[in-house]
Protein backbone atom coordinates (compact mmCIF):
# COMPACT_ATOMS: atom_id res chain seq x y z
CA UNK A 1 0.00 0.00 0.00
CA UNK A 2 1.48 3.31 -0.71
CA UNK A 3 -0.66 6.06 -0.23
CA UNK A 4 1.65 8.94 1.01
CA UNK A 5 4.19 8.69 -1.64
CA UNK A 6 2.89 11.64 -2.97
CA UNK A 7 1.94 14.12 -0.64
CA UNK A 8 3.13 16.55 0.78
CA UNK A 9 0.50 19.22 2.19
CA UNK A 10 -0.64 21.02 5.18
CA UNK A 11 1.00 19.86 8.47
CA UNK A 12 -1.66 18.03 10.89
CA UNK A 13 -1.02 20.59 13.57
CA UNK A 14 -2.69 23.20 10.99
CA UNK A 15 -5.90 21.90 10.91
CA UNK A 16 -8.92 22.82 13.67
CA UNK A 17 -9.78 19.50 14.65
CA UNK A 18 -13.11 20.15 15.22
CA UNK A 19 -12.96 20.35 11.15
CA UNK A 20 -12.09 17.01 11.13
CA UNK A 21 -14.75 14.83 9.05
CA UNK A 22 -15.39 11.30 10.16
CA UNK A 23 -14.90 8.41 8.76
CA UNK A 24 -15.24 4.60 8.96
CA UNK A 25 -12.96 2.35 7.60
CA UNK A 26 -13.97 -1.58 6.05
CA UNK A 27 -11.31 -3.66 4.81
CA UNK A 28 -10.48 -7.20 6.38
CA UNK A 29 -6.95 -6.35 6.35
CA UNK A 30 -5.98 -4.96 9.17
CA UNK A 31 -2.22 -3.65 8.40
CA UNK A 32 -4.30 -2.11 5.16
CA UNK A 33 -6.69 -0.43 7.57
CA UNK A 34 -3.61 0.87 9.22
CA UNK A 35 -1.89 2.34 6.47
CA UNK A 36 -5.30 3.86 5.29
CA UNK A 37 -6.00 5.69 8.73
CA UNK A 38 -2.44 7.17 9.20
CA UNK A 39 -3.19 8.58 5.14
CA UNK A 40 -6.57 9.97 6.49
CA UNK A 41 -5.13 11.17 10.29
CA UNK A 42 -1.52 12.19 9.91
CA UNK A 43 -0.75 13.05 6.46
CA UNK A 44 -3.66 14.29 5.04
CA UNK A 45 -4.63 15.53 8.77
CA UNK A 46 -8.12 16.56 7.54
CA UNK A 47 -9.78 13.25 8.54
CA UNK A 48 -10.89 11.38 12.19
CA UNK A 49 -11.02 7.67 11.80
CA UNK A 50 -13.77 6.60 13.93
CA UNK A 51 -13.87 3.09 13.35
CA UNK A 52 -11.99 0.38 11.59
CA UNK A 53 -14.55 -3.01 10.90
CA UNK A 54 -12.91 -6.15 9.13
CA UNK A 55 -16.23 -8.24 8.87
CA UNK A 56 -19.78 -7.19 7.48
CA UNK A 57 -21.03 -7.89 11.15
CA UNK A 58 -18.58 -5.04 12.53
CA UNK A 59 -19.70 -2.74 9.48
CA UNK A 60 -23.30 -2.79 10.56
CA UNK A 61 -22.59 -2.29 14.09
CA UNK A 62 -19.98 0.39 13.73
CA UNK A 63 -21.97 2.23 11.31
CA UNK A 64 -25.00 2.50 13.82
CA UNK A 65 -22.54 2.92 16.47
CA UNK A 66 -20.48 6.17 14.92
CA UNK A 67 -22.97 7.19 12.44
CA UNK A 68 -19.76 8.92 10.30
CA UNK A 69 -19.89 11.02 7.57
CA UNK A 70 -17.98 8.94 5.08
CA UNK A 71 -17.37 4.97 5.16
CA UNK A 72 -14.40 4.23 2.93
CA UNK A 73 -14.86 -0.03 2.22
CA UNK A 74 -13.54 -3.08 0.16
CA UNK A 75 -15.47 -3.80 -2.10
CA UNK A 76 -15.48 -7.78 -1.29
CA UNK A 77 -16.33 -6.28 2.30
CA UNK A 78 -18.91 -4.70 1.08
CA UNK A 79 -20.72 -7.70 -1.60
CA UNK A 80 -20.38 -9.42 1.65
CA UNK A 81 -22.90 -7.52 2.65
CA UNK A 82 -24.66 -7.80 -0.19
CA UNK A 83 -24.35 -4.28 -1.82
CA UNK A 84 -27.36 -3.02 -1.12
CA UNK A 85 -28.01 0.69 -0.01
CA UNK A 86 -29.85 0.09 3.19
CA UNK A 87 -26.68 -1.94 4.38
CA UNK A 88 -24.60 0.80 3.46
CA UNK A 89 -25.89 3.14 6.27
CA UNK A 90 -28.69 4.18 3.97
CA UNK A 91 -30.93 3.88 6.87
CA UNK A 92 -28.81 6.17 8.75
CA UNK A 93 -30.70 9.56 10.13
CA UNK A 94 -27.69 10.94 8.41
CA UNK A 95 -26.66 8.12 5.36
CA UNK A 96 -23.08 8.08 4.97
CA UNK A 97 -20.85 9.22 1.55
CA UNK A 98 -19.27 5.85 0.70
CA UNK A 99 -16.26 5.08 -1.24
CA UNK A 100 -15.33 1.65 -1.98
CA UNK A 101 -11.99 0.13 -2.82
CA UNK A 102 -11.13 -2.45 -5.49
CA UNK A 103 -7.65 -3.92 -7.17
CA UNK A 104 -6.32 -2.75 -9.75
CA UNK A 105 -8.31 -0.82 -12.50
CA UNK A 106 -10.75 -3.58 -12.89
CA UNK A 107 -14.22 -2.25 -13.38
CA UNK A 108 -16.28 -4.96 -11.94
CA UNK A 109 -18.84 -4.19 -9.79
CA UNK A 110 -19.30 -0.71 -10.36
CA UNK A 111 -22.45 -0.44 -11.58
CA UNK A 112 -23.74 -2.56 -8.70
CA UNK A 113 -21.86 -0.46 -6.55
CA UNK A 114 -23.47 2.84 -8.04
CA UNK A 115 -27.18 1.19 -8.06
CA UNK A 116 -26.32 0.43 -4.06
CA UNK A 117 -25.70 4.50 -3.68
CA UNK A 118 -21.87 4.43 -3.50
CA UNK A 119 -20.22 7.88 -4.60
CA UNK A 120 -17.01 6.60 -5.12
CA UNK A 121 -15.40 3.75 -6.94
CA UNK A 122 -11.02 3.86 -6.50
CA UNK A 123 -7.89 1.98 -6.52
CA UNK A 124 -6.97 0.53 -3.39
CA UNK A 125 -2.96 2.18 -4.29
CA UNK A 126 -4.31 5.60 -4.48
CA UNK A 127 -2.00 8.10 -3.47
CA UNK A 128 -2.86 10.61 -0.83
CA UNK A 129 -2.97 13.86 -2.61
CA UNK A 130 -5.31 12.38 -4.64
CA UNK A 131 -7.32 9.92 -2.17
CA UNK A 132 -7.80 13.68 -0.53
CA UNK A 133 -9.23 15.05 -3.46
CA UNK A 134 -11.35 12.14 -4.02
CA UNK A 135 -13.36 12.39 -0.61
CA UNK A 136 -13.46 16.53 -1.02
CA UNK A 137 -15.46 16.04 -4.44
CA UNK A 138 -17.80 12.66 -2.65
CA UNK A 139 -18.19 14.94 0.56
CA UNK A 140 -19.40 17.78 -1.73
CA UNK A 141 -22.22 15.46 -3.29
CA UNK A 142 -19.58 14.58 -6.42
CA UNK A 143 -18.39 10.82 -7.79
CA UNK A 144 -15.30 9.92 -8.63
CA UNK A 145 -14.68 6.89 -10.91
CA UNK A 146 -11.26 5.09 -11.41
CA UNK A 147 -11.35 4.77 -15.06
CA UNK A 148 -10.51 1.00 -16.42
CA UNK A 149 -7.71 2.00 -18.79
CA UNK A 150 -5.95 4.52 -17.22
CA UNK A 151 -4.18 4.83 -14.44
CA UNK A 152 -5.07 8.01 -12.15
CA UNK A 153 -8.76 9.46 -11.44
CA UNK A 154 -11.91 11.89 -13.04
CA UNK A 155 -15.71 11.72 -13.27
CA UNK A 156 -17.46 9.25 -14.34
CA UNK A 157 -18.58 12.17 -16.96
CA UNK A 158 -15.19 12.79 -18.05
CA UNK A 159 -14.00 12.76 -21.54
CA UNK A 160 -11.12 10.72 -22.14
CA UNK A 161 -7.45 11.15 -21.64
CA UNK A 162 -6.61 13.62 -24.36
CA UNK A 163 -9.16 15.91 -22.59
CA UNK A 164 -6.03 15.78 -19.88
CA UNK A 165 -3.32 16.03 -21.91
CA UNK A 166 -4.74 19.62 -22.87
CA UNK A 167 -5.18 20.57 -19.77
CA UNK A 168 -1.74 20.16 -18.99
CA UNK A 169 -0.63 22.50 -21.46
CA UNK A 170 -3.25 25.18 -20.60
CA UNK A 171 -1.67 25.57 -17.12
CA UNK A 172 0.56 28.28 -18.70
CA UNK A 173 -2.60 30.16 -19.04
CA UNK A 174 -3.19 30.42 -15.12
CA UNK A 175 -2.06 33.28 -13.17
CA UNK A 176 -0.06 32.83 -9.78
CA UNK A 177 -3.24 33.19 -7.56
CA UNK A 178 -4.97 30.28 -9.96
CA UNK A 179 -2.13 28.27 -9.96
CA UNK A 180 -1.64 28.14 -6.11
CA UNK A 181 -5.27 27.00 -5.97
CA UNK A 182 -4.71 24.32 -8.63
CA UNK A 183 -2.09 23.30 -6.41
CA UNK A 184 -4.18 22.63 -3.33
CA UNK A 185 -6.52 21.57 -5.34
CA UNK A 186 -4.04 18.80 -5.58
CA UNK A 187 -3.62 18.16 -2.14
CA UNK A 188 -7.45 17.80 -1.39
CA UNK A 189 -8.19 20.88 0.11
CA UNK A 190 -11.82 22.40 0.72
CA UNK A 191 -12.84 25.88 -0.30
CA UNK A 192 -12.65 27.15 3.53
CA UNK A 193 -9.00 25.71 3.66
CA UNK A 194 -7.67 27.09 0.50
CA UNK A 195 -9.11 30.58 1.72
CA UNK A 196 -7.17 30.08 5.19
CA UNK A 197 -4.08 29.07 3.24
CA UNK A 198 -4.03 31.68 0.71
CA UNK A 199 -5.89 34.38 3.19
CA UNK A 200 -8.78 35.17 0.80
CA UNK A 201 -12.71 34.93 1.32
CA UNK A 202 -14.51 32.30 0.27
CA UNK A 203 -16.28 33.91 -2.54
CA UNK A 204 -12.87 34.53 -3.78
CA UNK A 205 -11.72 30.85 -3.95
CA UNK A 206 -15.12 29.60 -5.55
CA UNK A 207 -14.16 32.33 -8.30
CA UNK A 208 -10.96 31.37 -8.40
CA UNK A 209 -11.80 27.73 -8.85
CA UNK A 210 -14.37 28.43 -11.29
CA UNK A 211 -11.70 30.38 -13.73
CA UNK A 212 -9.41 27.61 -13.87
CA UNK A 213 -11.63 25.17 -14.46
CA UNK A 214 -12.64 27.52 -17.55
CA UNK A 215 -9.34 27.75 -19.12
CA UNK A 216 -8.29 24.29 -17.94
CA UNK A 217 -11.51 23.12 -20.18
CA UNK A 218 -12.22 21.22 -16.69
CA UNK A 219 -15.49 19.86 -15.36
CA UNK A 220 -14.86 19.50 -11.91
CA UNK A 221 -12.74 19.96 -8.92
CA UNK A 222 -11.55 16.37 -9.09
CA UNK A 223 -10.37 16.95 -12.47
CA UNK A 224 -8.49 19.73 -11.86
CA UNK A 225 -6.89 17.57 -8.61
CA UNK A 226 -6.02 14.76 -10.94
CA UNK A 227 -3.92 17.67 -13.31
CA UNK A 228 -2.35 19.15 -10.28
CA UNK A 229 -1.25 15.37 -9.60
CA UNK A 230 -0.01 14.45 -12.87
CA UNK A 231 2.22 17.56 -13.55
CA UNK A 232 3.87 17.45 -10.29
CA UNK A 233 2.36 20.98 -9.59
CA UNK A 234 0.81 19.54 -5.84
CA UNK A 235 4.07 18.39 -4.67
CA UNK A 236 6.13 21.53 -5.34
CA UNK A 237 6.56 24.11 -2.72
Amino acid sequence: MNLTAEFSGAPVDAVQQENRRTVLIADADPMFCSGLRRALEEELGRYEVVAEAGTPAEVTRLLRGTEPELVVMDLALARNLGLRADRLGGLLPRPPKVVLLTDGGCRDGLDEALDAGARGFVTRDLDAGLLGAVLCHVLADGCAIAPEVFGGLMNRTAGCQAQFARAHHRIRLLNDSERHVLQLLGHGFENAQIAEELHLSRASVKTYVSRLLSKLHLENRTQAALVANETGLAGRA
